[in-house]
């Protein structure tokens, strides 16, 4: 059993080197400049397959520690801080601080391990490889997913031992760190087994076996909904007491043998079945179909443009009159969401002058007080003490230095790669077939016209996204010079003004996608990464709010006027259809 788990694991493993070799060179290959340089004979290199397949084999191992001291080791550190504060203070109730640790770290990693079982789905989602072995070369799909399942497994219960082992060497109780290991590999079971049980009754009930794209939107709701209450639950000196934590790990392990027994029954039939209705590359009838059931039902089929407004203009505007719907859903829910958090903020304003203050005065206070937020002024009394409180100075301290950070959330709202996508399949795939739509004078037009529209969508999560750092900022302590509250905000337009261009011109640069609606471009692939990479680091980069807002204003303008330049430049070659 164990040789013939070492040879599915080794070819799966070898297959996706020569995969990923291949979509590189393809990728460089048809990546302006250096494309036409390269030879096709790179296909055929064996120096330098045996390099890549080198590096994949580091890439493996490096996946196998980088997320897990990223994801468990960030909890530890955050427990290790909490625990600190609250023995300082006197907030442990008398308890000592090894059972206040366990409590934090417990709480953190069942929702985080949680929340990852609701969103990460690889068992069966049918990679390239898994269909290239599966349905070409017709191995066991019960074998092969089970193979890779057990693998994930290995590498959990690795990356969070040896993270718990780092930890204990700083000082963290030893049964906690070890104890995680154990319970992550149970909560993976569990979520494994659970999605298997529904697998197995839809088949039941001759359902397709997809995931709910929905239910990924209500998981994402629920985070953003509940890490703000855990935030304020733990600022107000609670925590879970250690005994109901165990129980519920206690629950958590066994429903991962329940979870065990259901894959056990999981047959090879459904395996397959799971793997051919989640199946990541799909054949072009098929995907059209898919297509034109889903996403054409958020299209108005009539639409009128009201004014005056001809050629491009008017082109853009019929757009956004049929495609409103498609358009606005996520920017709407995102900045839905931030109303909520704000909202319970601010109830926890109202409630905090009301425990210091009494009913009488409340109202009053906290209404002069958000007046003044308002019209950008400052407070004379605080709505809570204002202590040199770590936890109050921390929150304050990225608000003024570090609001490079909300590209983050700015990336999480951001409508424009759905936009693009848009473009292409209901108005660019057709107009790309006629001359003039791509003379250079005409695509720079229509550029600036989509760019402004893509800034419109995105601005009411932005202007959100401020407000809610300037109620942080509010809530501890007010600004610090005039105007600092609009500033805020201005930063977020500006980043949100930034991340709608970058889309904009990889669309027009590469134009990924193809008539049956997929991504093909892979140095559009490549571009992003790039780009995501530098936007990471530059998040960590601090900055005076007052500073940055003068950096970003000049750069936002620099920044779009060598795009537009690019896009004037290549996009007559490279803005095309794909097959």
């Amino acid at each position: 059993m164990l040789n013939e788990f070492k040879s599915t694991l080794t070819k799966v493993i070898h297959l996706r080197s020569i995969i990923g070799y291949n979509s590189l060179v393809f990728a460089l290959k048809k990546t302006p400049v250096i494309g036409k340089i390269l030879p096709d004979a790179l296909y055929r290199t064996r120096f330098l397959k045996v390099i890549y397949w080198i590096f994949h084999v580091i890439l493996e191992v490096l996946k196998l520690f980088i997320g897990k001291f990223a994801g468990l080791g960030l909890i530890y550190l955050v427990t290790a801080f909490l625990t600190k504060e609250y023995m300082e203070f006197g907030k442990g109730a008398g308890m000592t601080e090894s059972t206040l640790f366990g409590c934090f770290a417990l709480s953190f990693f069942i929702l985080y391990a949680l929340f990852g079982i609701l969103i990460n789905r690889p068992v069966f989602k049918c990679t390239t490889e898994k269909e290239y072995l599966v349905f070409m070369l017709r191995m066991n799909a019960r074998k092969l997913n089970n193979t890779l399942f057990i693998y994930e497994l290995g590498k959990l219960f690795i990356g969070y031992l040896i993270t718990g082992l780092v930890a204990a060497l700083f000082g963290a109780p030893l049964p906690v760190c070890l104890g995680i290991p154990v319970l992550a590999v149970l909560i993976k079971i569990f979520g494994t087994g659970a999605q298997a049980a529904v697998y197995k009754l839809k088949n039941k009930h001759h359902k397709p076996m997809k995931t709910n794209g929905t239910f990924y939107l209500i998981t994402v709701v629920l985070v953003l909904m509940i890490m703000p209450l855990v935030l304020v639950f733990i600022a107000n000196g609670h925590y879970v007491p250690l005994p109901i934590l165990l129980a519920a790990s206690a629950l958590l392990a066994a429903l991962g043998v329940w979870g065990f027994f259901v894959l056990k029954g999981f047959g090879s039939d459904l395996h397959r079945r799971a793997l051919r209705d989640n199946i990541v590359r799909t054949e072009v009838s098929k995907y059209k179909e898919t297509d034109t059931t889903k996403s054409f039902k958020k299209i108005k089929a009539n639409g009128t443009v009201k004014g005056d407004k001809k050629g491009f203009e008017y082109l853009n505007a019929l757009f956004i009159k049929r495609h409103g719907r498609m358009l606005i859903v996520k920017p709407v829910i995102f900045t839905v969401c931030l109303m909520v958090i704000m909202g319970l903020l601010i109830f926890e304003f109202v409630y905090g002058y009301y425990t210091r203050f009494g009913g009488d005065n409340c109202l009053a206070m906290v209404g002069s007080n958000l007046i003044n937020l308002i019209t950008f002024g400052h407070y004379e009394d605080a709505l809570l003490p204002f202590e040199s409180d770590s936890a109050v100075l921390f929150f304050r301290f990225l608000v003024q230095y570090h609001l490079l950070g909300l590209l983050i959330p700015v990336s999480i709202a951001d409508n424009s790669f759905k936009s693009t996508q848009a473009m292409f399949i209901n108005c660019d795939n057709s107009l790309m077939t006629f001359s003039f739509f791509k003379q250079r004078d005409k695509i720079i037009k229509l550029f600036d016209i989509r760019l402004k529209q893509l800034i419109k969508i995105n601005i009411a999560p932005s202007v959100a996204m401020g407000i809610f750092a300037d109620l942080i900022l509010f809530y501890t302590g007010g600004q610090d010079y005039p105007f600092q509250y609009l500033l805020t905000i201005v930063i977020c337009i500006l980043m949100s003004a930034i991340y709608a261009a970058v889309w904009l011109t990889l669309y027009y640069l590469f134009q990924p996608f193809t008539t049956s609606v997929n991504i093909k471009g892979g140095a559009y692939r490549i571009a992003w990464i790039i780009l995501s990479i530098v936007f990471c680091i530059v998040c960590w980069i601090p900055a005076h709010s007052a500073i940055l807002a003068a950096v970003l204003l000049v750069f936002t303008a620099v920044f779009i006027y060598f795009m537009r330049k690019l896009v004037y430049k290549h996009a007559p070659k490279t803005w095309r259809v794909r097959v």
